[in-house]
C-alpha cells in the first residue's frame, strides 16, 4: 500500500509539473501571437492609408483626363462651327 501510494505521488508530481511547463510554454506562445498580432495589425493599418492614398491619386487623375476630354471636345465644337 504504502509502495502504491508512493508511485502515485511520484506520478502526480510528474504530473503537475508536466502541467506547468505545459502553462509556461502555452503563455509563450499566447504572448508569441499576441506580438504578430500588433505587427500584422500596424502593417494592416499602413497598407490602408497607402491605398487611400493610391485612390485619391487615381481620383486626381481621373478628374484630370475628364477635364482634359471637355476641352477638347470644346475644341472639336469651336473648329465644326468654323
Amino acid at each position: 500500500m504504502k509502495k502504491t501510494f508512493q508511485i502515485a505521488s511520484v506520478i502526480f508530481v510528474a504530473a503537475v509539473a508536466t502541467g506547468c511547463a505545459n502553462t509556461t510554454q502555452l503563455q509563450a506562445d499566447v504572448d508569441a501571437l499576441k506580438a504578430q498580432m500588433n505587427t500584422v495589425s500596424a502593417e494592416a493599418a499602413e497598407a490602408n492609408q497607402r491605398s487611400k492614398a493610391a485612390e485619391a491619386t487615381a481620383n486626381r487623375a481621373e478628374q484630370t483626363a475628364a477635364d482634359t476630354n471637355s476641352k477638347l471636345d470644346r475644341m472639336f465644337k469651336k473648329s465644326m462651327m468654323k
